[in-house]
């Protein structure tokens, strides 16, 4: 019978749909704001998509509170019309709702309090009686560029697996169903937040220059020689390097409710090391995502266009065998298996980032895959290859502290960007024209700086530029440059030319033990340099990123900063952002992600101040219109949402305006008040954004 009712959840239903966020619920959530008796909440699709009265029937009080089984792939995301995944359009938080309950006077906090923590005690004890080691009040969201990887992002998580965990196993999931975003032979950077402790660490595996690469070999062979692009890939030992500083469960042995604005847990909880907490294996977190390319995924959309419309120019005959099997492009939906990856993913499981680093077979495929298509990478830059382990950049936006990573990444430009905006009259009162002219004056300064920042390893001025780009008195200095009625006629800063990956994979995690995960990784160019080992790993094309001369007719002048050297790291706007309260720890928290090179950039920009000072909904805040200044081309760009209006208002303040289908994708989650949110990016096709409640 158990075999029946899962077949007949596995019917082809909707594959495919948009879907904003979906909940997974398992169990009926307690009340957080304060009661109002008189007037019912609404059902989850209601306008408002708050969440409805708990069933007070008990035998469906206890059946709900079974966390239900997840679908095994993109398409059965969309077909369980019974399942507990209901698709929505909106989030379940107003601007009334990110209120912080802990601003009400002293003596409603304490009867609050009193009344949650004895009603969360008694809900916890029954459910214990019943059930044993209850999972009622454990919450978190998870939201990838796939559904395949965010339902196993979920699935690490239930198997009491850390939010780094869940992370690490997502990131390789995607790099295993969108091979063309992202891949083992790849990098990219992870920003870490632990509410609890109030901490922040960056973790950056950007890809770094092979020892002997040299500027004049670029300039002359980069669109013959794919190998020249191929830099040290980083992946492996970033997400390593992550899961031994993160990955373990911060659940107590004997679960309480979480810490909220109303709630202070002790230090054994703190701690829960100290109780025996378990931790996930780095080998058991492979497997979970080896299981996806053995036992095969679902075509996306996204993958099945890439290979139509992208594939690497000269395409191996390994290529075409992997990805081409029938001789052309697989349609969406079709069944994919990479056995190949799940042997590598097996052996990384069993050895660490050694077998990819230290001159194993691994490294031995990557090296001569590399250096037959004209490249120079060694063994010897494998095995010197190293994450780091840093602090993001940080800036106070508006109440909120906004954390981003610091250069080669361009994190300090987005912090920028926002010290500018803050100084505006951004209400409601003011017109959204208004507002787009400013953000479009304000992302043209904060691009320019953004291409005089590099590796700062390399150059001492990048830290003072930094400096520069987070002060608020310089922010102050560009605003009374922006004109309020027309665009400026040159620009304010001299540019340098900009590159940036186009195709970037993104995971994002908030989870029960009170961690942020924000993660962003790429290959660069679609399929990167579109060479891939015997193994089945696609070796990235991060060279591109470098700036250096005559590199075409219309490039503008090289960025000095940002120029090639041996070990060095190139500019990047991979720009996972997380963002918490300024003080204390009661309030809104954001994670944030977005692909596109500069253009998430903008797309970043756009998105919080959406939400931190027009306090729109993230559902919202996401699906709003957004523009991005070319810089190159002096052109305006703004995508499909914009309405004829805009573009006029834009037009009659000197903006030339381009309109595009799709600039980028912002994905996001949010926790308030302990509600947490999933939310994807509407433009994404097979993105999927998922909330344990």
């Amino acid at each position: 019978m158990a075999a029946e009712n899962e077949a007949g959840q596995e019917s082809a239903l909707g594959a495919y749909s948009p879907v904003d966020y979906m909940s997974i619920t398992s169990f009926p959530r307690l009340p957080e704001d304060e009661p109002t008796p008189a007037v019912p909440l609404r059902g989850r699709k209601d306008e408002d998509a708050f969440l409805g009265d708990p069933d007070t029937d008990p035998d469906s009080f206890l059946k709900s509170a079974r966390l239900q089984r997840l679908p095994s792939s993109s398409s059965e995301m969309g077909s369980q019309d019974g399942s507990p995944l209901r698709e929505t359009r909106k989030d379940p938080f107003s601007a009334a709702a990110s209120e912080c309950s802990c601003r009400q006077d002293g003596l409603t906090v304490i009867v609050t309090a009193c009344l949650t923590f004895a009603t969360g005690v008694t809900v916890a004890l029954i459910m214990q009686i019943y059930f044993g080691d209850p999972q009622i009040f454990h919450q978190g969201a998870v939201v990838t560029d796939a559904a395949r990887c965010t339902s196993l992002g979920i699935e690490v998580l239930g198997k009491q697996g850390s939010s780094v965990d869940a992370a690490v196993a997502a990131a390789l999931c995607l790099g295993i169903v969108a091979p063309h975003s992202s891949g083992l032979g790849g990098g990219g950077v992870m920003l870490v937040h632990d509410i609890r402790r109030n901490e922040s660490h960056l973790i950056d595996f950007r890809e770094s220059a092979p020892g002997a690469l040299r500027e004049e070999a670029l300039q002359r062979s980069w669109e013959t020689k794919p190998g020249l692009l191929v830099g040290v890939p980083g992946m492996v030992k970033g997400l390593h390097e992550a899961h031994q500083l993160y990955g373990r469960t911060l659940l107590p042995r004997n679960p309480l409710p979480p810490p909220g604005p109303l709630f202070l847990p002790s230090q054994d909880i703190l701690h829960p090391l100290l109780s025996g907490s378990p931790r996930l294996p780095w080998s058991q977190v492979l497997a979970f995502a080896a299981a996806v390319a053995q036992d095969g995924f679902n075509v996306t959309h996204d993958l099945a266009q890439a290979l139509a419309e992208q594939p690497p120019p000269n395409a191996s005959e390994r290529f075409r065998e992997t990805f081409l099997p029938s001789g052309h492009p697989p349609l969406p939906g079709s069944l994919l298996r990479r056995p190949d990856l799940a042997a590598v993913l097996d052996v990384l499981g069993t050895s660490g980032p050694a077998a990819f680093y230290a001159g194993g077979n691994l490294t031995l495929e990557m090296v001569a895959e590399a250096q037959h298509a004209g490249g120079v990478i060694t063994e010897e830059d494998f095995s010197n290859y190293s994450a780091l382990v840093e602090n993001p950049v940080s800036g106070v936006y508006r109440g909120h502290l906004v954390l981003s990573p610091r250069p080669p990444h361009t994190g300090p430009a987005l912090i920028s960007a926002l010290n500018i905006l803050e100084g505006f009259n951004l209400t409601s009162l003011v017109s959204r024209e208004q507002t787009l002219h400013w953000v479009a004056e304000t992302l043209k300064i904060a691009l320019a700086l953004a291409s005089r920042l590099g590796d700062p390893a390399y150059d001492s001025t990048i830290t003072e530029s930094t400096d520069d780009m987070l002060s608020k008195v310089e922010a102050a200095y560009f605003r009374g440059q922006i004109n309020d009625s027309q665009t400026a006629p040159v620009p304010l800063l001299p540019i340098y030319e900009l590159n940036g990956t186009p195709t970037a994979a993104q995971v994002l995690i908030m989870g029960p033990d009170d961690f942020i995960v924000a993660m962003v990784s790429s290959l660069n160019r679609p399929f990167g340099s579109g060479l891939i080992t015997p193994s089945g790993i696609l070796l990235n094309s991060q060279m591109l990123d470098f700036s250096w001369p005559n590199r075409t007719a219309n490039h503008p002048a090289p960025s000095l900063e940002n120029s090639v050297q041996p070990g060095k790291r190139p500019l990047s706007f991979l720009l996972p952002t997380v963002v918490r309260p300024a003080e204390g720890l009661c309030g809104t928290y954001l994670a944030l992600g977005a692909n596109g090179a500069a253009r998430g950039l903008s797309g970043l920009t756009q998105v919080l101040l959406n939400v931190l000072t027009l306090n729109r909904n993230l559902s919202d805040s996401l699906a709003r219109g957004r523009l991005h200044p070319d810089l190159q081309s002096n052109l305006l760009q703004v995508d499909s949402e914009f309405t004829e209006e805009e573009i006029e208002f834009l037009e009659a303040r000197g903006h030339h305006v381009e309109k595009v289908d799709v600039l980028s994708w912002v994905h996001g989650s949010r926790r308030t008040n302990n509600f947490i949110i999933g939310v994807k990016d509407p433009r994404s096709p097979d993105a999927a954004g998922a909330t344990i409640l």
